[in-house]
């Protein structure tokens, strides 16, 4: 009876780990850039790609940070940096971005990067 109590408690143990740790998490399937158009994977045309934009779009969404993240060529897109359009075969967009915090729930998030002109 003890071994089948230590086991039981065992399982509820890992199950309360493996959902708390989940919490941590968002995934974003498609991201847009402010509900519009696919997020460009370059923070302007061309440069800072990948991590930085998907670390922008995290925090945006109350996140530390992202983890992963897929790329995809797709067009249009959106530039995080000033929402201007990327179009044709040379665009690419995320198809997913993995966000991650250490805290314990999600924070506020920040804006959307302004234009400056």
């Amino acid at each position: 009876m003890r071994k089948i109590l230590t086991i039981s408690l065992a399982g509820i143990t890992l199950l309360l780990g493996a959902i708390s740790a989940s919490a941590l998490e968002g995934q974003f399937s498609n991201p847009r850039y402010k509900a519009q158009g696919r997020l460009d994977f370059c923070f302007t045309f061309g440069r800072n790609c990948g991590q930085p934009v998907a670390d922008t779009y995290c925090r945006i969404q109350g996140y530390e940070r992202a983890s992963r993240f897929d790329a995809v060529r797709a067009s249009p897109t959106q530039i995080i940096a000033n929402g201007e359009t990327c179009a044709g075969g040379h665009c690419t967009t995320f198809s997913r971005i993995v966000c991650f915090t250490s805290a314990a729930q999600r924070g506020r998030g920040i804006g959307w990067p302004q234009r400056i002109d």
